[in-house]
């Protein structure tokens, strides 16, 4: 049956106290430092991790990124496009009717170095390829070497692979062939010659048989000088590249496992643990690699691995252009976190010796504790029974018991003059019940409207401010009373004076609207017939304006018909020109007629017929001058019309031109008086506007006249209000009183009637 706290003794209860706050703190304390030294150890931890992590992504990066580049900067080689252009010509160069067998035979079949078929440069057969291979191979041999790649390949067009550096399976081979086809070179060849210039075509890790293991490939298009695509170079990478540049920063591989995966769950680097998975394994379904597969970055503690072990992993999504892979890290829990456990067997160790060492110091203090305390409780029962003359022990001492008996010793002292406090308290009240009596009675009669209720009884000296602030405030308020009922006078006879004002105002301010109403309504008479008068003036200057464009059109027919008059005088003068042409051809024709009679003369009777001939020419000729003649007359008296009627068009083109200035000096006068009407219109349209609210302002001015005198008569209303209020207090009114008592008197009144009390 257990005890209750208050029923045991403080000998016993301070030692369990004791035990159990030093326990209690022990086990804190040590609780605190295990969970900050378990955190720092797990950040510690983590950040070591996520560094490695780090350091081999952007190992991986920089190994991608530079694999990427070099191979852009190889296909921009010239040597590189010398290469595809000499291994495609020399290979139709070769005198063998299997010209791909050829190859095979000198460089696969044939080779000396089955092992490490690279190793052979010139087989020594004497053809142009061969040549070609001596002068590219080294090269290329040497590119590889440097940058890790596991063969660099050099396709055709066509899809031929022209050269390969290991000569495996897929040398001599057309990516579409049976060899070839549907696999990661020719899937990455296919879309590197359709690719843009400088462009890499990428193809992820994946079996690849020709060269028996899972390699990865890199593409990009040769161009020529005119960027024409004249092949394709391609880099295979194997996973030597990937592992290298992973492992790099890791010194405990038997512990620590860094790894690639895809979205589809397969690993795309073998495991650095050994025998825990290899190459294209589909992992299980674990959180890291769940975040690993949707391409979240995270840290995870507490996963298991593939290989079945507790572990914790960092993942990082990669960012290689081609490559879709997150970075996965897992470090064995136990020996990532093996000083945690040590840190806590220290901390259980140090909590059990603490328990032990406070139940050994704990029991000798509660003994100098309380022995102390025994003594003061026998004081303090004596002064409980008020005997003050008992002597208190300890008072020298230094300690809290030292200041516990000092204490009761003040304690003692404050008793034995507690009766005189008494007695002064009992005087006090006294005093206090005679100050509120009289305040009470003044401010009754203050609330019955009496302003003249002074209090004349002289208080106490601790309560004669009171009085004296009283009295004061009575004579503020009386005064104020006295300038309120003064203010309330003036305000009547004030308003009285303005209700006056504002009834003469609003008399004058309705005859004032009346006469403005009377001017707004001529003004409004007046600007309609300015407006009648502008719209005429407008249709005038429309009219004058279509006549004005009508001489204009007049006149520009009076310029067609004077340029038909002068080309009518010129096809005259040309006519003149053909009617004298004519003449002289009749005139010649005469003249040969002539001549043709005289032959025909002597030629006797042979020459009868010709004589006729020549007479009817003769004849056609003269008729033929006579109609010249009556046309060139015709023609003359034609020019002399035409020059009349030209001199007559001119004359009328002047005339119209005169008319058409005048027309448009009078629409030009017009549009000025039209112009000028509607201005006066529009300033008519201003002073109408202006007289409206001139007319409405008169009519607010006899509103406000009107409201004015509403107030007046509401203001004197609220004045005799005021005054009815006012005069139900008493200001002047003498006070019918006898000196005021002193409270020396009064106290000493007091005093007689207690001591006969």
């Amino acid at each position: 049956m257990l005890l209750k706290a208050s029923s045991v003794s403080l000998k016993l209860k301070l030692p369990v106290l004791m035990v159990v706050l030093t326990v209690a703190f022990v086990i804190t304390v040590s609780f605190l430092i295990y969970t900050m030294a378990e955190r720092s150890i797990r950040e510690n931890v983590a950040s070591a991790q996520a560094s490695k992590a780090q350091a081999g992504a952007q190992a991986l990066s920089f190994s991608i990124g530079a694999a990427q580049r070099d191979v852009v900067n190889l296909a921009a080689q010239p040597t590189t496009f010398r290469a595809i252009n000499n291994f495609e010509r020399v290979i139709g160069m070769i005198e063998d009717d299997d010209q791909i067998g050829y190859l095979k035979k000198h460089f696969v079949t044939e080779n000396p170095n089955t092992e490490q078929r690279a190793d052979l440069v010139d087989p020594g057969d004497g053809s142009y390829y061969s040549q070609s291979h001596v002068t590219y191979h080294p090269t290329f041999v040497q590119t590889s070497e440097l940058n890790g790649y596991s063969d660099i390949y050099l396709i055709s067009p066509t899809g031929l692979v022209l050269y390969s550096i290991h000569k495996q399976g897929d040398f001599a081979e057309t990516i579409t062939g049976p060899v070839l086809a549907d696999t990661p070179l020719s899937r990455v060849a296919q879309a590197a010659l359709a690719a843009e210039p400088g462009a890499v075509v990428v193809e992820d890790f994946s079996p690849y048989a020709p060269a028996g293991s899972n390699t990865a490939f890199l593409a990009s298009p040769v161009l020529s000088k005119r960027g024409d695509t004249v092949g394709v170079i391609a880099v295979r990478i194997g996973t030597e590249l990937v592992q290298s540049a992973l492992t790099a920063n890791l010194a405990d591989t038997a512990h620590e496992n860094i790894f690639l995966v895809s979205p589809d769950g397969l690993a795309r680097s073998p495991s650095v643990v050994e025998g825990a998975f290899e190459m294209l394994t589909e992992l299980p379904d674990a959180p890291h690699i769940a975040a690993a597969r949707d391409q979240v970055a995270g840290q995870f503690e507490d996963v298991v691995t593939a290989a079945g072990q507790r572990a914790t992993a960092v993942v990082i999504p990669l960012n290689l252009a081609g490559f879709n892979w997150s970075l996965i890290m897992e470090t064995d829990s136990d020996t990532a976190f093996a000083m945690v456990y040590r840190i806590r067997w220290m901390v259980l160790s140090l909590i059990g010796a603490s328990f032990v060492v406070s139940i050994i110091v704990s029991w000798a203090a509660a003994n100098r504790v309380t022995r102390p305390i025994h003594h003061l409780r026998d004081v303090t029962n004596a002064l409980a029974n008020k005997d003050y003359d008992i002597d208190i022990p300890g008072r020298t001492r230094g300690d809290e018991f030292g200041d516990l008996a000092r204490s009761l010793d003040t304690f003692r002292d404050k008793l034995t003059s507690a009766d005189e406090a008494s007695s002064r308290e009992e005087d006090s009240r006294k005093q206090t019940n005679l100050v509120v009596d009289e305040m009470s009675h003044a401010l009754s009669e203050l609330q019955e409207g009496n302003l003249v209720c002074e209090i004349n009884t002289a208080f106490s000296p601790h309560y004669e401010d009171l009085r004296k602030n009283y009295n004061r405030s009575l004579e503020n308020l009386r005064q104020s009373l006295r300038e309120v009922v003064e203010a309330a006078h003036h305000v009547d006879r004030f308003s009285q004076e303005q209700r006056a004002a504002a009834n003469d105002m609003a008399e004058r301010t309705e005859s004032q609207g009346s006469t403005l109403e009377k001017t707004a309504s001529a003004m409004q008479d007046l600007t309609q017939r300015l407006r009648d008068t502008a719209e005429k003036a407008t249709e005038v200057d429309s009219t004058m304006r279509v006549t004005r464009r009508e001489a204009e059109q007049s006149n520009e027919v009076v310029r067609s018909a004077v340029a038909a008059m002068d080309q009518i005088q010129q096809a005259s003068a040309e006519i003149s020109k053909f009617i004298n042409l004519i003449d002289d051809i009749a005139f010649q024709t005469n003249l040969l007629a002539l001549n043709a009679g005289v032959e025909a003369a002597r030629a006797g009777e042979a020459g009868a017929g010709f004589a006729v001939v020549a007479s009817e020419v003769r004849n056609l000729a003269r008729r033929a001058s006579e109609a010249a003649g009556e046309i060139q007359a015709l023609t003359s008296a034609s020019e002399e019309h035409v020059a009349n009627g030209v001199s007559m068009v001119d004359r009328a083109g002047d005339a119209l031109t005169s008319i058409i200035q005048q027309v448009t000096a009078v629409s030009d006068l017009i549009s000025e008086i039209a112009g000028g009407v509607q201005h006066q219109s529009q300033g008519l349209e201003d002073i109408n506007a202006a007289m409206r609210e001139l007319d409405a302002v008169t009519q607010q001015n006899t509103a406000m006249a009107e409201e004015a005198s509403a107030s007046s008569q509401l203001l004197q209303s609220e004045a005799n209000t005021l005054s009815q209020v006012t005069s139900r207090f008493q200001i002047d009114a003498p006070i019918d009183a006898d000196a005021p008592a002193r409270w020396e008197d009064l106290s000493d009144t007091q005093d007689v009637q207690h001591g006969q009390g």
